[in-house]
């Protein structure tokens, strides 16, 4: 009983507040969401996590330093020839670069070091007791057959490309999933108001109708029983709309939890349940759904990064040969400061070759890749099977749905022309009041079936926009 005064008052303050609510459309609803629920900014992360994983990538072509100090100490074994001990000193600094687009790494040396020796008898041979040596090295690398242009330096990155459009596709995805459920929500606030105007129409009609019973009785018009069963149809009704109103109340708690926003508590949905779309010609709908979907398009974007994937796997069994060059500037004296002129140079060039005999690795991966890319072309067959059965049966359902809500219609004018008669009747006093009390009930359920299978058509239809990637852009 607490429980249906706090309804019906809740009611009384809602209408006294009518000239203050504010309609709510769909649309608004969604741009509310999308402002406040932390759903949209988790989606959207997932695209710059992937991008930034990508570009962790790009550190493969980044210049490297490199550096080492080193001391020695050795002792000989054999002295007629050499020093009893030596004690060098060596600083070796350098940087190398991976380039992308050719696939060779250049690498820049500098070297210093400084040699001591120590005699316990003197040598046979002149021999400096300390000696400076710099160098400086250039080289490059380039491989001719194996990682040529720089396929496989750049591979991880390319592939990872593939993960941040698909990421960015599943995102949205995602956020429609979560649309799907949250809209549903909104369309039963849309019911259930429909429901409480229906309710309180009735609770309307009965009042009245009971008003009118007992100034009848009291004039000896009808027997008592009138009045019973009009006072029970009132109290019917009130039981009717505090359970719609309680049911309202808590919709409105949760869409104002959801948006984080109490403009719910005088707010009022904005939209015509029983406005109805047209679902289209089947096959034009399934061209829209190979066309729009996209869990295809991810699974396409699967294939080709599938298909870059193969190219380094093809890549990699190749021979590794690679043409080596260097260059070497340098000089050793035993004065520090002369040393710097490096007045001696060194040149090489080369080929180095590796094969693997049985190159295993290779052939397991291509192996690999090509059940891989034939896996998901079964799957792509698998996914637009569903994607197809389920477009024909919600297709189905809405065309059905629509024949079904004309016969609504038809079925609400028959209730009211018999509630006309039923009256017309009853006033004539060849009727029962028990007939108009049905024959009004049964009007008010006509509108109730009504509403209600409005409401099914319009989840359908929430979740035909969504099959075919349309309810959310």
């Amino acid at each position: 009983m607490l429980s249906f005064f706090l309804s019906v008052s809740f009611l009384i303050l809602v209408q006294n507040n009518a000239s203050h609510a504010k309609p709510l459309t769909k649309e608004a609803f969604v741009a509310l969401l999308e402002n406040s629920h932390p759903i949209f900014e988790k989606e959207r992360m997932a695209e710059a996590i992937e991008a930034a994983e990508q570009k962790s990538y790009l550190g493969e072509a980044d210049w490297n330093f490199a550096s080492s100090l080193t001391y020695s100490r050795e002792e000989a074994t054999i002295t007629a020839f050499s020093p009893d001990l030596t004690e060098a000193v060596s600083l070796r600094t350098g940087v190398n670069k991976q380039f992308w687009n050719t696939g060779g790494r250049l690498s820049t040396t500098y070297s210093i070091n400084r040699s001591s020796s120590s005699f316990k008898q003197a040598p046979l041979f002149s021999y400096p007791e300390r000696f400076y040596e710099n160098s400086i090295e250039l080289q490059y690398s380039q491989p001719l057959l194996r990682n040529m242009g720089g396929k496989l330096t750049r591979l991880h990155y390319d592939l990872k490309a593939y993960d941040v459009d698909v990421a960015k596709i599943q995102a949205v995805e995602n956020i429609e999933d979560f649309l799907i459920d949250t809209i549903s929500k909104y369309l039963d606030w849309v019911y259930l108001e429909e429901q409480k105007k229906i309710a309180h129409r009735r609770l309307s009609l009965s009042s009245r109708e009971f008003e009118r019973t007992k100034q009848e009785f009291n004039a000896y018009l009808v027997d008592s029983v009138d009045v019973i069963r009009a006072k029970d149809a009132v109290s019917t009704w009130k039981q009717n709309l505090g359970l719609v109103e309680s049911q309202l109340s808590a919709m409105r708690a949760e869409l104002a939890v959801l948006v984080q926003n109490n403009l719910f508590l005088t707010a009022e949905p904005d939209f015509n349940l029983y406005e109805l779309q047209e679902p289209g010609s089947l096959d034009s709908v399934k061209t829209r759904l190979e066309n729009n979907s996209r869990i295809l398009r991810i699974l396409e974007l699967r294939r080709k990064q599938l298909e870059v994937n193969a190219t380094g796997v093809r890549e990699t069994g190749k021979p590794d040969l690679s043409l080596i060059a260097a260059v070497t500037a340098k000089n050793a004296d035993e004065s520090a400061g002369d040393s710097f002129r490096p007045d001696k140079s060194d040149a090489a060039v080369g080929l180095q070759l590796s094969v693997p005999i049985e190159n295993r690795t290779a052939k397991a991966d291509y192996q690999r890749n090509r059940l891989q890319t034939l896996q998901l072309g079964k799957e792509r067959e698998d996914v637009s099977l569903s994607l197809n059965a389920s477009l024909s049966s919600l297709h189905t359902q809405l065309t059905k749905l629509i024949g079904v809500l004309e016969l609504n219609r038809e079925q609400i004018e028959s209730a009211r022309l018999r509630t006309i008669e039923e009256t017309r009747i009853y006033e004539q006093g060849r009727g029962d009041l028990t007939f108009v009390i049905m024959s009004r009930d049964n009007e008010e359920s006509a509108k109730l079936a009504y509403a209600e299978n409005a409401l099914n058509y319009q989840k359908l239809w929430l979740r035909y926009q969504a099959l075919l990637d349309e309810l959310y852009r």
